[in-house]
């Protein structure tokens, strides 16, 4: 594997391998390379190691040397001219009238050329501005349209966190974020929350949101019903980092926090009980899981239930050899309920009632009372129920009613 050593060109950005050419390298020293663009100042991130040669892109240039003082104190002069040149570029952006803003302005290490760093809204033809420059200046010109980020990162600043910008410290590339990385964090919606001095929103919103997502994974949704030591409710928020609930019980409407371990998701028909019993006004509990049987299993139980239930004791099977011998002592007999397992209560016999004659006027002496009447040895009709007098013959005659509206003729 290949011996490399990485380097950097500014303070932040992206890092490069090059050949340290046997050279010790330590982190932090400066050093000449050399690049596309000719000779740059470069500083040590990392000092020589072997790396695998697949992480090397293109071809792997040379250190020239390490950087002496005198490199040093050139770059410092051509840094103090930066805001002169940048001063005279700005009155010629406003002679050629172009809509650009001008950020920074860089000699290299040479001081061979120099970049001007711009925004605009638009793309704009700045061929006429350079061709001035270039004869103002007795240098190569380039100019560079960057975005809201790139400016951030060249002029430097506080965050809201209070420390330096990450771009412009150690953050080698920027990151993507989106506005699910808010959410997915629980942060404020709110702009001013969650951008930076850019105006985009903040690089470090990608910093956790891996973390977030795995946690978040293994908490129930809003929403959801669970069935926690208190009973069913529902959940309405979640504390991703302690991984924590809170629950609004559907029992008593109070909101609780339960850990992780406590809680337990319910299913569709434990839901729909609970919203029910929610709705009348209930205690809303969750029985415990069963494992419903197969439907052939169930019918064959049932059906050996109702057998068992039908001829549940002796007495049940005398009453229906009863049955057999005799229909009328069978109507008779009252059916001793399947549920009842003790017997009923006896009831005591009813008196006789009292047959009464229509009402006579007054001043009419009672009628005599007629001659008893000698019993005569006869069976009680089949219809006839035990507990109730016969009919007597002074009873009056029962009327039939006649049958209205009925198909055929009329008895």
């Amino acid at each position: 594997m290949p011996i490399v050593v990485a380097i950097r060109f500014k303070d932040s950005g992206k890092i490069y391998y090059f050949d340290p050419c046997e050279l010790a390298l330590l982190p932090n020293e400066h050093v000449v390379v050399e690049t596309a663009r000719g000779l740059e100042l470069a500083r040590v991130v990392y000092a020589p190691h072997e790396v695998a040669e697949s992480e090397i892109v293109g071809e792997l240039k040379p250190v020239l040397r390490r950087a002496e003082p005198t490199d040093l104190e050139r770059l410092h002069v051509l840094q103090a001219r930066h805001n002169e040149v940048l001063a005279r570029c700005a009155e010629k952006v406003i002679e050629h009238g172009l809509p650009m803003h001008l950020v920074k302005a860089e000699y290299s290490f040479d001081g061979s050329r120099l970049t001007f760093y711009f925004t605009a809204e638009k793309r704009v033809d700045f061929r006429l501005l350079v061709r001035d420059l270039a004869r103002t200046f007795k240098s190569r010109i380039e100019l560079r349209q960057i975005g809201p980020r790139d400016e951030a990162k060249l002029l430097g600043g506080l965050g809201p966190c209070g420390r330096v910008l990450c771009c412009a410290s150690f953050l080698p590339d920027y990151a993507r974020v989106s506005i699910k990385m808010a959410k997915d964090q629980d942060l404020p919606l709110n702009p001013t929350k969650i951008s930076g001095i850019c105006g985009r929103l903040l690089c470090c919103l990608s910093y956790e949101h891996e973390q977030y997502v795995a946690l978040r994974a293994a908490l129930p949704r809003k929403g959801a019903w669970v069935q926690t030591p208190d009973g069913s409710g529902e959940v309405v928020d979640q504390h991703v980092l302690t991984q924590q609930v809170l629950v609004q019980l559907a029992s008593s409407g109070m909101q609780e926090t339960y850990d992780l371990t406590q809680v337990e998701l319910a299913t569709a028909q434990e839901v729909a009980t609970a919203r029910s019993h929610q709705a009348e006004g209930l205690p809303s509990t969750v029985s415990p899981r069963r494992t419903a049987p197969p439907e052939r299993e169930r019918g064959e139980r049932r059906k050996l239930r109702d057998e068992i239930d039908q001829y549940r004791s002796a007495e049940d099977l005398d009453l229906l050899e009863a049955s057999d011998d005799s229909k009328t002592s069978a109507a008779a007999t009252p059916p001793v309920s399947r549920q009842s397992r003790w017997p009923a209560p006896t009831q005591e016999a009813a008196p006789p009632r009292v047959e009464r004659g229509p009402k006579l006027p007054r001043g009419t002496p009672p009628p005599s009372a007629p001659a008893p009447i000698a019993p005569t040895a006869r069976t009680a009709p089949p219809d006839a129920v035990q507990g109730e007098p016969p009919v007597t013959p002074s009873s009056p005659p029962v009327k039939r009613r006649r049958r209205r509206g009925g198909h055929g003729s009329t008895p």
